[in-house]
């Protein structure tokens, strides 16, 4: 979430949260930025335990005395593709080097102001979901003052899963309890695992480049799921500049027991086919939808309610199971 304070609050909160100030920013420069470092937040390249596991970074930017900042971008890079893959019959052949890359992800490019007018200095916190299938991933921010003058910092997470080669690919979504927050990962696109914030969908800024992927969304109360094209939602369409996706779910008969033992692409497509059209709202404890995205080539997949929000911080957690397709299609 991107936050604006008083230095002096900014720096209590810092050293009250038992961080220090990162030591890689030149102390030279007009525009400096450093990662805070403490436990619980990233700021270096690094291993991501578990795939999709949720990770927070965050970042102090301060102009040079007289100037202010004028803005701040996120981007990230996924390589290879962060959408999942079938891989060959036979790997003979296979360069893992030439499978693509995703195009340039901005996950925040923000003017900054504020009630008095161009801050002078800035911190950015965020939490955010690490790629769900094999590979790394680059963050990049970058922040700017009025002169024109930038300063970055960057690192990279690497994920490794031991089933890359199964036919489905499967991840857990840990959502927030409620989503009033700009910063709570509402956004959700179902064949990558990938959960954006809405300042990233539809901030002051439309991204149409991640409005386009969006599968499903977490409503308000934490509790229930919509498609985008669900007319009851009530999302300005002067912040979403693109069509939005028509995802299908249907109610299975399944139980988790069922969703543990549906482990090919044909029971997976089988499931939608069969199962009962539904919204996805009122879920109750292990249900189970078949879902099928909007994609040229559809994404089939399952969606099985893991547990339900409880208390004022744990939110819904939903496993979820896609059909791969193969390279190329």
């Amino acid at each position: 979430m991107v936050v604006f304070r008083s230095l002096l609050r900014r720096l209590l909160l810092v050293l009250g949260s038992g961080g220090a100030l990162a030591s890689c920013a030149k102390s030279s420069g007009p525009l400096k930025l450093y990662f805070i470092s403490a436990n619980r937040f990233t700021s270096g390249n690094r291993s991501v335990v578990g795939p999709g596991d949720t990770l927070a970074t965050r970042l102090y930017a301060t102009a040079a005395t007289g100037n202010t900042l004028k803005s701040f971008r996120v981007t990230v890079a996924y390589s290879p593709s962060r959408v999942p893959f079938a891989y060959p019959s036979t790997v003979l052949g296979f360069n893992y080097s030439a499978l693509p890359k995703d195009s340039l992800i901005t996950y925040l490019d923000s003017t900054l102001t504020s009630p008095a007018g161009a801050p002078t200095d800035f911190l950015y916190t965020t939490v955010f979901g690490a790629r769900t299938t094999s590979g790394t991933e680059r963050w990049l921010f970058t922040a700017t003052d009025k002169d024109g003058n930038t300063s970055s910092r960057t690192f990279t997470l690497s994920v490794r899963r031991s089933d890359s080669t199964a036919v489905y690919h499967d991840y857990q979504f840990n959502l927030p309890a409620t989503s009033y927050s700009p910063g709570a990962r509402r956004f959700i696109e179902l064949k990558s695992g990938i959960a954006y914030p809405a300042y990233s969908v539809v901030g002051s800024v439309p991204n149409p480049a991640v409005q386009s992927q969006i599968d499903v969304i977490l409503l308000a109360d934490g509790q229930r799921l919509a498609s985008p094209d669900e007319t009851s939602l009530k999302l300005s369409m002067s912040k979403w500049s693109v069509a939005r996706r028509a995802t299908r779910f249907r109610l299975t008969a399944m139980d988790k027991t069922g969703f543990d033992n549906t482990q090919d692409t044909i029971a997976i497509r089988q499931q939608f086919a069969g199962g009962t059209l539904s919204l996805v709202s009122g879920l109750a404890l292990n249900q189970v939808y078949a879902f099928r995205t909007a994609d040229a080539k559809p994404y089939y997949g399952l969606l099985h309610v893991y547990s339900l929000p409880s208390g004022t911080t744990a939110g819904l957690q939903l496993r979820v199971r896609v059909a791969k397709h193969a390279l190329g299609q």
